[in-house]
């Protein structure tokens, strides 16, 4: 199989839509033949058919049978009477006319004969059949019909939506898991989105530039891009120039003791209370290479020439502390002097490197981290990161950039939640990127939209499977077979035999006198008597039982297994809505390359009428939607014109229109206007509109 090549031009067209409003995190997916209205007839059941049959040839039978009995058997004697009548009729008088007798005959018994003979061929027919034919006939104009109706409504639904915009629900969003290929695409499509409708600030805490697609497609298309490589950048980018002395000195401290408890607050105090001191000895020339250079000073080291004046030099050595504070704020001294010292090497005295002025923030502004191990100096300046972006958001009176920080891992909890309350206040976009849901980040978990991609770690998947919730169920959970025996027979048999033998005696001794008629005798009887009888018996039993069980019960079992979670594709992910009961759980692709498909809308999706609905419209209210295959996903899939259109400057947070100013040839205005696809001629906002109060 051959594919023919691509096409460049429109595939970067396509992939332009990429800007339009809607902070989609990537595309629902629905097969449009589900959406198919169901065939109405059943498939033929074979049982069934073998009963119809046996019905018509039982009542073919007795068809057949009735009709012989009432008319065939009738019509038949009738014939062979009336034919036996004209034949001795003929005998008699062989000059006789026996044609009306033949006649009567054949009227008679003939038409009888015939419907009992067609009503023997129906039975006859009737046994000839076989049910299995019969099925197979059946199956086969079924499934004629099932696919001239699956045909019909794929016809009907052939510009149905298939993908559909997936909007988190809420500002903010946690992201949990996923590989480098996924995070890409992820930042790419939520990123242009953004970008569609307000200023973006990216911060790749990575090590990977993780933005570099996002980039990439920014600048295709006339973004106004800034990136800035953290450490190298520091002072290009006005990261600590546009925070004052004393914003300064307690993001230096929070970055410095970022992710430490025990006696961490006295730490901080007495390290804000030092950097106050030394910032106020600075005057208002405050920089980290002078901040340097003046814990250098305190602590009685070699200052490099230019950086003090004698005089900041001489007070900040001698009387700024006393000699018995300065040595109770030695070891502060020392760690503010490692600190220091380290982030003012890559800042010169003004706050950019080599002397080259700070360059102002663009419409979309990336902050990366340059890739290497981690160490100390990487995750003070992360979390260094993170108190300029709260400080920002919380000053800000004017609409600030939506924010995105990839590899949130590396921040401490407590830092994370001030910056997403600052967010949640200011009504500002937030979206956080954790690598793994462990330590703080698994505390962070349910504050906003959760977002799983892979999670290869069993622990970390059996949280969010938890998290995402359990559902009750039916399962098998018993089967039992049961095969018994016993056996069972009773004979009895029983043989008496008795002897009984009884002799009696008496033997009599006495005298007998006659003299005065007394007399006297006596004796002693004797008698004896033997028997003997016996019996025999013996029974037994036999039997057969047997049984087959089996039982379910409700069970109550996570809604999405750990396993599922530990297998998703780079560019899958599992969006979760807590917001309403039960867990409201979608499947989302963030492949960007997915805009470039059929049937894809950069709106959520939406129901599809029925056919019923379409035959019988409503008529529809003023401003509602009009048909599922309509004018709205034509106006979604607009290819973008040859020159992007200029967007208006009011729309863009810190810009004002200047009077008098209207679109120029090619632009459009209004309601209408498309994604916003700055061209190079439009000066990139200036980082006052992110801290400071809007002039109109």
């Amino acid at each position: 199989m051959t594919v023919p090549p691509a096409d460049a031009g429109g595939a970067h067209e396509q992939r332009a839509l990429l800007f339009t409003p809607g902070a989609r995190l990537g595309w629902i997916f629905r097969d449009r033949r589900e959406l198919a209205a169901p065939y109405s007839e059943s498939p033929p059941d074979e049982a069934t058919l073998r009963e119809r049959v046996a019905a018509r040839v039982q009542e073919a039978e007795a068809n057949y049978q009735r009709m012989r009995k009432w008319v065939g058997v009738p019509s038949l004697a009738v014939l062979v009477l009336l034919l036996l009548l004209a034949g001795c009729e003929k005998q008699i008088n062989g000059q006789a006319s026996t044609g009306g007798t033949l006649l009567t005959a054949l009227v008679l018994g003939i038409p009888g004969i015939i419907i009992t003979s067609v009503y023997w061929q129906k039975r006859e027919q009737a046994k000839q059949l076989k049910p299995g034919e019969d099925y197979e006939q059946a199956q086969q104009v079924w499934e004629q019909g099932a696919d001239a109706h699956e045909q019909t409504e794929l016809a009907r639904l052939h510009d149905a939506v298939e993908w559909g915009s997936a909007e988190p629900p809420t500002q903010r969003v946690d992201v949990f898991g996923g590989s480098l290929w996924g995070w890409q695409a992820l930042l790419t499509t939520h990123g242009a989105s953004i970008l569609a409708a307000q200023p973006l600030l990216a911060v790749d805490l990575t090590g990977e530039l993780a933005c570099a697609e996002l980039i990439e497609l920014a600048e295709a298309n006339g973004v106004p891009t800034a990136v800035y490589t953290l450490p190298a950048d520091i002072g290009r980018c006005g990261l600590l120039t546009s925070l004052s002395a004393g914003q300064l000195a307690d993001a230096l401290a929070e970055a410095i003791h970022a992710g430490q408890t025990d006696g961490s607050r006295t730490d901080r105090a007495v390290d804000i209370r030092v950097l106050e001191q030394l910032a106020g000895a600075l005057g208002d020339d405050v920089s980290p290479v002078r901040l340097a250079a003046a814990a250098q000073a305190a602590l009685g080291h070699a200052v490099p020439a230019g950086l003090l004046t004698p005089q900041e030099q001489t007070h900040i050595g001698g009387e700024l502390f006393p000699a018995g504070y300065r040595k109770e704020i030695g070891p502060n001294l020392v760690r503010l002097d490692a600190f220091l010292t380290d982030l003012a090497r890559y800042t010169s005295a003004d706050g950019a490197p080599d002397g080259q002025p700070a360059t102002a923030p663009g419409y979309l502004t990336c902050l990366a981290l340059e890739p290497g191990p981690r160490g100390a100096r990487i995750e003070m300046l992360a979390a260094l990161i993170v108190q300029w972006l709260t400080v920002q958001v919380t000053g800000s009176h004017a609409s600030a950039p939506a924010v995105i920080i990839a590899g949130a891992d590396e921040i401490a909890r407590a830092h994370t939640e001030r910056l997403a309350s600052a967010c949640e206040r200011r009504g500002v976009p937030l979206t956080l990127m954790f690598r793994h849901l462990r330590d703080d980040g698994l505390g962070l978990l349910g504050g906003g939209t959760a977002v799983f991609m892979r999670l290869g770690h069993h622990a970390e998947a059996e949280q969010a499977a938890s998290f995402i919730g359990r559902q009750h169920k039916f399962a098998l959970s018993q089967l039992t077979a049961k095969l018994g025996g016993n056996e069972t027979h009773t004979r009895t048999e029983t043989e008496e035999y008795g002897v009984s033998h009884t002799s009696a005696r008496v033997a009599r001794k006495g005298w007998q006198e006659t003299l005065g008629r007394h007399s006297m005798n006596f004796g002693r009887p004797h008698s004896r008597t033997h028997s003997r009888n016996w019996s025999t018996a013996l029974s037994w039993a036999h039997g057969t039982n047997w049984s087959n069980a089996k039982a379910t019960q409700r069970v109550y079992e996570y809604t999405v297994e750990p396993t599922v979670l530990q297998s998703l594709p780079d560019h899958a992910m599992l969006l979760v809505n807590r917001g309403t009961p039960g867990p409201d759980l979608h499947s989302v692709e963030c492949d960007p390359a997915i805009i470039t498909l059929p049937r894809v809308s950069t709106k959520p999706l939406a129901p599809v009428p029925q056919p019923d609905q379409i035959a019988n419209p409503a008529k529809p209210a003023s401003g509602a939607w009009t048909g599922w295959a309509g004018q709205q996903e034509t106006l979604d899939r607009q290819p973008l014109p040859t020159q992007p259109a200029q967007p208006d400057p009011s729309a863009i947070p810190g810009q004002r229109a200047t009077s008098g100013q209207r679109p120029t040839s090619g632009q459009q205005a209004g309601p209408g206007q498309p994604a916003y696809l700055p061209t190079p001629e439009l000066p990139p906002p200036s980082r006052d509109q992110w801290s400071r109060p809007d002039p109109s």
